[in-house]
């Protein structure tokens, strides 16, 4: 850009010293005369020819060694270097010795925030400074091309465990077209990335149609399976409800047992009952006589009316 630059401003500087000279040169002799000096040239061809200006000669050489070298010097071509994305990523230690580590989100001087995986699942998770060590904490920076085609490698990686297999083709599918986008370059390397890449999320979609035919496979034997089971199963099952049938049968009639045992007790009770009452009336009235006895051998003279409601120890 500098030598085009630099040649242009010659070659302006030259044609306004041309056009400077031109009429200075000319105006030495009148209009006609010069005409006539013309004619007389073609006419002659043993005429000398007129001189030249010095000046408007230099001028005309340098504007014309200026266009050869223009002409001949190839312009530098202006090759436009493609964006590079990165992403940033962190990992550390949490105080009770769990490792962290995923893609970084936002960090300031309380928190931190960390996109990481979880099986299937992309999770977005913030941390206290306070609950993690410090010292543990490291940053880097890779490229986005490169992270996102390690993401679809993950989830390429876990299908076929019949296991959330459905998420792992979307995820592995669209981290394969993320990685893409982040390939700007128009190179050959670039070329045969991208075209990698598409191989791989062609193979993953016939892949996903392999996996659905054998899913549908898969469940019309699992049905057949529990229709050849199912009358060994319900033999069993019934098995169990005759034996737990039988179970509660036997609770029932033990049940009733310790009812019919208690109801018979309370009729005992409540026949014996007034009996109870009355021995115990009967030993009152003994234990009473012999106290009295017992004061009267003790003092001759004591005597005590006996109190309402005795009667006596022939009652």
């Amino acid at each position: 850009m500098k030598i085009t630059g630099a040649t242009n401003t010659t070659v302006i500087l030259a044609l306004i010293l041309v056009f400077s000279c031109i009429p200075n040169a000319y105006a030495q002799a009148p209009l006609e005369t010069q005409r006539k000096r013309a004619l007389t040239r073609q006419a002659d061809p043993n005429s000398t020819p007129d001189k030249v200006n010095p000046i408007l000669q230099k001028v005309l050489d340098i504007a014309a060694t200026t266009r050869q070298r223009t002409t001949e010097t190839p312009q530098p071509v202006e090759i436009s270097q493609p964006r590079t994305y990165s992403v940033r990523t962190a990992d550390f230690y949490l105080r009770d010795g769990k490792l962290v580590f995923g893609k970084l989100i936002t960090e300031d001087k309380n928190k931190i925030t960390i996109e990481y995986l979880d099986g299937s699942k992309i999770i977005v998770a913030t941390y206290s400074k306070r609950d993690m060590d410090p010292r543990t904490l490291q940053t880097k920076n890779i490229s986005a091309g490169k992270y996102y085609q390690d993401l679809a490698e993950y989830f390429a990686g876990r299908i076929w465990d019949f296991d959330d297999d459905p998420d792992d083709f979307i995820q592995a599918i669209r981290c394969y077209e993320k990685a893409k986008q982040f390939i700007t370059g128009t190179s050959k390397f670039d070329v045969e990335r991208i075209q990698q890449i598409n191989e791989k999320i062609s193979r993953l979609q016939a892949d996903r149609q392999i996996w659905e035919r054998e899913v549908q496979s898969r469940a019309k034997l699992k049905e057949l399976e529990f229709k050849a089971e199912f009358q060994t199963r319900f033999s069993e099952l019934e098995s169990k409800i005759d034996a737990s049938t039988e179970k509660i049968d036997q609770s029932l009639q033990r049940l009733d047992k310790a009812l019919a045992d208690i109801q018979e007790n309370h009729q005992q009770l409540e026949q014996n009952l007034p009996a109870l009452e009355q021995d115990l009336r009967r030993q009152l009235n003994i234990l009473a006589d012999q106290i009295e006895a017992n004061r009267r051998m003790l003092d001759p003279y004591y005597r005590r009316t006996r109190p309402y409601g005795y009667y006596g120890p022939g009652y």
